[in-house]
C-alpha cells in the first residue's frame, strides 16, 4: 500500500488562520501599466467585482470598481487614481522661489478644483473624465515638463500645429485649448503666473447633424424591419478586438433597431441616452395628453426629464410586449440590446446595424450636400420634423382611442400608416 504524502498534523488548523476573505487573491493582483506600481486593482473572495487599491500619503485606499470586467476595472482605477491624488496634492502646488514650478504641477490642483465642481453639481462626472483624458494623454505630454510661468503664445501656437498635424478636427483642437487655458487660469489664480496667454484663434465651422427626409425616414424604418435577423458584414479585426464569439451573436440587425429608429424620431433623445435608458426610467402618462416622460440618467450635463411624442407611447409599449416575451422588460433592464451589460459595445453594435440598413436603404449619406449620418441624425430629424409639421397632429386628437404603432413617419401632421 502506498504511503500517505500528507504531513500535515491534525491541529494545523488551530495554528494557521486562513486568509480573510476580503484579502486579495494573490494571482489576480494587477498593476496598471504606465502608473505607479502603487496602483492595482485586485479580486477577493468577499465580492465579484475588481478592486482598485492605491498607497498614498502612507495611507491604502481601496474601493470597489462595481464591475467584474478587467478591462472596464483598469479604467476605473485610472480615473479613481487621477481623482485621489488630486484630492490629496491638490492643495500642495505653491509657488516656490527657489524651483520654477512646472505646468504638470498645476495639473493636480485644477483637477480637484474641477472635481469640487462635479460634488456641487456644476460638472458633469463625464466631462472630468474628457478633461482628464484630454490632459493625461495629449496636453501633458507636450506640456508638462514645461516651466508654467515662460508658456507663451508662440508655445499655444507651436501646439495647435502639433495637433493639426496629429490630424485633429479644429473643434477638437479648440476643445483641447480649453482644457490647457483651465490649468493655466488656475496657475493664475495662485499667483502661479501673472496672466493667462493669449491663445492662438481657431477658426471652427459649424457643422450640424444632418436629418432624414419623410421618405427616407420611412424607407429606413421598413428596411430595419425587413432586414431583422440578417447578418451583417463585419471586418476581422474588429472580430479580433471586440472578441469573436460577440461579434458573431451580435452582429445581426435585432428588432430592437427597428423599434429604436422609430423611438428616437419620436422622443429626441441622443444615442448617448439610448445606452444607460432602463424600463424605470419611462413612465407612460395617459391624460389629456398621451406621452412618455423619460426620467434620464444623467448624460452631457442633461438631466432634466424629456416629454415624447404621442407615437412613442405605442412604440415602447410593442417594444416592451417584445422583450417580456423573451423574459426582459424588468425595471432594470436596458430598452435597447438589454443582454449587452457592456453598454458601449451596445450602443457600437447598434451603430453597426443601423449603418447596415442605411446602405440597404440607399439613405446612408444626404445626397444635397454629401455629409454622412449616424444615429444622432435621428434625433435631429425629431427636431427637424418638429419645426416643419409642429407638435400637434391626428394622434392627439384621437387620446381616448387604443393606439396602433405607426412604423413610417408618426410625427407627420397627417399620422398616416406609412408601412409595417
Amino acid at each position: 500500500m502506498q504511503a500517505s504524502t500528507d504531513f500535515s498534523a491534525a491541529n494545523d488548523s488551530e495554528f494557521h488562520s486562513s486568509r480573510h476573505r476580503t484579502a486579495p487573491i494573490v494571482a489576480t493582483v494587477s498593476p496598471i501599466a504606465n502608473y505607479p506600481s502603487k496602483l492595482r486593482i485586485v479580486l477577493t473572495n468577499a465580492s465579484r467585482y475588481w478592486q482598485v487599491r492605491c498607497f498614498l500619503k502612507g495611507k491604502t485606499y481601496t474601493q470597489s470598481l462595481k464591475t467584474a470586467n478587467k478591462q472596464s476595472a483598469i479604467s476605473a482605477a485610472k480615473q479613481f487614481f487621477h481623482i485621489k491624488t488630486a484630492e490629496l496634492y491638490g492643495e500642495q502646488v505653491v509657488k516656490r522661489v527657489d524651483k520654477p514650478v512646472i505646468f504638470a504641477e498645476a495639473v493636480a490642483a485644477t483637477l480637484a478644483v474641477q472635481q469640487g465642481r462635479v460634488a456641487r453639481g456644476e460638472l458633469s462626472s463625464a466631462g472630468l473624465r474628457i478633461l482628464q483624458n484630454r490632459l493625461q494623454k495629449t496636453i501633458l505630454p507636450y506640456f508638462g515638463a514645461m516651466e508654467i510661468a515662460k508658456i507663451n503664445y508662440s508655445q499655444l501656437s507651436n501646439f495647435v500645429q502639433k495637433l493639426s498635424a496629429d490630424g485633429l478636427t479644429p473643434t477638437t483642437i479648440q476643445q483641447h485649448l480649453v482644457a490647457t487655458r483651465k490649468v493655466l487660469t488656475h496657475a493664475q489664480t495662485q499667483s502661479l503666473i501673472m496672466s493667462v496667454p493669449k491663445a492662438p484663434p481657431i477658426k471652427v465651422t459649424s457643422k450640424p447633424r444632418d436629418s432624414f427626409t419623410v421618405t427616407e425616414y420611412k424607407q429606413l424604418a421598413q428596411t430595419a424591419k425587413r432586414s431583422i435577423d440578417q447578418r451583417i458584414s463585419i471586418d476581422t479585426s474588429i472580430g479580433s478586438k471586440r472578441g469573436q464569439d460577440l461579434v458573431d451573436r451580435y452582429a445581426v440587425v435585432s428588432s430592437d433597431l427597428y423599434w429604436l429608429i422609430r423611438f428616437m424620431v419620436n422622443s429626441f433623445i441622443r444615442p448617448s441616452d439610448i445606452k444607460n435608458l432602463q424600463h424605470k426610467h419611462v413612465t407612460v402618462i395617459r391624460g389629456k395628453h398621451i406621452y412618455l416622460r423619460l426620467n434620464l440618467p444623467e448624460s452631457k450635463k442633461h438631466d432634466a426629464p424629456i416629454v415624447t411624442m404621442q407615437p412613442a407611447v405605442p412604440v415602447y409599449e410593442r417594444l416592451l410586449v417584445e422583450h417580456k416575451a423573451r423574459g426582459l422588460g424588468r425595471d432594470d433592464d436596458y430598452l435597447f440590446l438589454p443582454e449587452m451589460t457592456d453598454r458601449g459595445k451596445a450602443l457600437e453594435f447598434l451603430g453597426w446595424q443601423f449603418k447596415h440598413c442605411q446602405a440597404l436603404a440607399g439613405v446612408g449619406n444626404n445626397k444635397a450636400n454629401g455629409s454622412s449620418r449616424t444615429l444622432y441624425s435621428l434625433r435631429h430629424t425629431a427636431l427637424t420634423f418638429r419645426l416643419l409639421y409642429g407638435l400637434k397632429g391626428k394622434a392627439h386628437e384621437h387620446s381616448n382611442k387604443q393606439h396602433r404603432p405607426l412604423a413610417g413617419f408618426e410625427g407627420h401632421s397627417s399620422q398616416e400608416e406609412l408601412g409595417a
